[in-house]
């Protein structure tokens, strides 16, 4: 074992040892937020058609663009494993954060040349934030990673992050074999999280610019880009240029949220900003500044044009100044060893990861550790055995978010997607139904309009629940009763 070992690996790997302990006992309760529950009925609905899939939420052929390559993976390992959705899509949560962890090792070391700054990077990532950060997918700090495990972004962020580590010794060859890994890679990327492919982009660039290439490594990476949305417009399960080009403007209003005036949240992770200077300096074309400049800029460009998805570059700027950072932090221990402070060197780990993860304990960890193994994950499973599959169940907005990943589809649903020129309507028809006193032809007739074959009351989001109820009793028979929930079948 070498003298560095514990420096270079050992920490790290305990850390991130840990860190999944506590986030497969998270995933095991029902604590998962929306997003989450639309992925569980994708992959339920890939299960069962891999080939036709419909509209994992209203059943109807609307396309769906969360019917990607990876939930396809996922709903093909669902049928073949019989596993359901949800324990497919926790276990998929839990790989996504191991290749997290292997993947941000690789890239530090790969790009800061310092592999014992890898454990800080790890601990700066998580820990390293300041009041309110955002739980979005992207973001990874630990609040926000107990949330997004299973998405497709963290597996694509883990993906991009990979392969630009291993970039640098693929384009090191005189033959531009690479180009065989990345079109697959970056199509995958475009079609199930763009940003992430924007974001391995802009890497291989910034890369590349270190130093003067011959043309053939341009022209393969030109090459790469096209074919690689050539590939990804080829999708079959939704029209990818559609979403691109037609139904943009939803996914950037989803991302508004991230122009809030939310500053002091990342100011720690600014402290990295002096050290990608000094790295400047020392090399004009250093690529971990380069990238986090040209990232950085596009942030800025998406919140004065309007285009709020390049917000989402935020989290990935953010992450290149934690790694900054911790570049700086395993200089400081290289300069504390060679002033023959032994002592104070191996303190400074222990000591900065107490300190950070101290000052989130309250707001971070805590909470990740009370959430462990809580509630019951399988609340809805009596409509598995007495709703159909493309049954649609009528039910209150808040209740929409779950019932597709148990069974049936709904007629609404809380979030704007692409592709549902209806939306609106659809929302308000499911409000003017729940009301009190409305005609019981407006009621048929809603229930026409979308082929309703039952209702579902969820009696405690109604403070007078008893009398709803009894409203809505001559429209069919009662399946299923308890203390929460009244499930009708429509006659």
């Amino acid at each position: 074992m070498r003298p560095d070992w514990w420096r270079e690996h050992g920490r790290y790997w305990l850390l991130g040892g840990a860190l999944f302990l506590l986030l497969w006992q998270r995933s095991w309760s029902d604590e998962w937020r929306g997003d989450f529950w639309i992925y569980v009925a994708t992959v339920e609905e890939l299960a069962a058609s891999p080939t036709h899939p419909r509209h994992a939420l209203f059943g109807n052929d609307y396309a769906f663009p969360f019917l990607s390559p990876y939930t396809w993976t996922l709903g093909l390992a669902s049928r073949l494993f019989r596993l359901d959705a949800f324990a497919i899509l926790v276990l998929q949560g839990l790989v996504n954060f191991a290749l997290l962890l292997g993947a941000l090792h690789a890239f530090v070391a790969r790009w800061v040349e310092r592999r014992s700054a890898a454990f800080y990077a790890l601990l700066f990532v998580l820990f390293l934030w300041g009041p309110d950060p955002w739980i979005f997918s992207s973001f990874f700090h630990l609040r926000s990673l107990a949330h997004v495990l299973p998405y497709p972004s963290t597996f694509a962020f883990a993906l991009a992050l990979g392969t630009l580590a291993v970039f640098p010794r693929l384009s090191a060859s005189r033959r531009p074999t690479w180009v065989v890994l990345m079109v697959p890679v970056m199509a995958g990327l475009w079609i199930l999280h763009p940003v992430n492919g924007l974001f391995l982009w802009l890497g291989l660039l910034a890369w590349s610019a270190q130093t003067p290439r011959p043309l053939r490594h341009w022209a393969a990476l030109a090459f790469a880009l096209g074919a690689s949305l050539a590939l990804a417009l080829a999708w079959p399960l939704f029209s990818v240029a559609d979403l691109w080009f037609r139904q943009v403007h939803l996914v950037h209003q989803g991302n508004a949220t991230i122009y809030d005036d939310r500053l002091p949240c990342i100011v720690p992770a600014l402290l990295g900003a002096p050290w990608l200077v000094l790295r400047l300096k020392r090399k004009p074309r250093d690529p971990l500044a380069l990238l986090t400049l040209a990232l950085a800029a596009l942030v800025v460009y998406g919140g004065l044009s309007g285009q709020w998805s390049f917000g989402r570059l935020l989290s990935h700027a953010v992450v290149l100044l934690q790694v900054a950072l911790a570049d700086a932090s395993a200089a400081l221990e290289d300069r504390l060893s060679k002033l023959r402070a032994v002592a104070r060197r191996r303190l400074l780990a222990p000591a900065l990861a107490t300190l950070l993860i101290a000052a989130s304990w309250s707001a971070s960890v805590k909470p990740t550790l009370d959430e462990a193994w809580r509630g019951d994950p399988e609340w809805l499973s009596f409509l598995e055995g007495r709703v159909g599959r493309y049954d649609v169940v009528l039910t209150d907005l808040e209740t929409c978010w779950y019932v597709p990943s148990f069974s049936g589809k709904v007629v609404a649903y809380p979030m704007q997607l692409p592709f549902v020129p209806d939306h609106a309507r659809r929302l308000r028809d499911v409000a003017r139904f729940f009301e009190r006193g409305v005609p019981r032809e407006e009621r048929l007739g809603i229930i026409r309009r979308y082929g309703v074959t039952h209702l579902l009351l969820a009696k405690f989001r109604f403070a007078d629940w008893e009398a709803r109820l009894q409203e809505l009793r001559p429209l069919g028979e009662v399946v299923y009763s308890s203390p929460d929930y009244e499930l009708l079948q429509l006659t």
